[in-house]
């Protein structure tokens, strides 16, 4: 998954919980045009991703580059 959708993902988490991408950007202390761009280029900071997140009720995680343990998380490993 990319930055861009990531970025894509938090606009969406806000908007589903009623808040304009204009908002958004205001609880985070980002001009609105920054969140904009960021949605093409996202050269913002790690800090200003999890806010972010965290203001679109979602929250980031980093998880093991590992095959199992994605199949083990999706519940896929052992199929039924």
């Amino acid at each position: 998954m990319s930055s861009t959708d990531l970025i894509s993902q938090i606009i969406a988490a806000a908007k589903a919980r009623g808040l304009s991408q204009g908002e958004l950007a205001a609880r985070v202390e980002i001009r609105p045009e920054t969140l904009s761009r960021a949605k093409k280029n996202p050269n913002i900071s790690l800090v200003t991703f999890e806010q972010l997140a965290r203001v679109a009720g979602l929250r980031l995680q980093l998880i093991p580059d590992n095959p199992v343990a994605e199949q083990v998380s999706k519940g896929t490993l052992f199929p039924s």
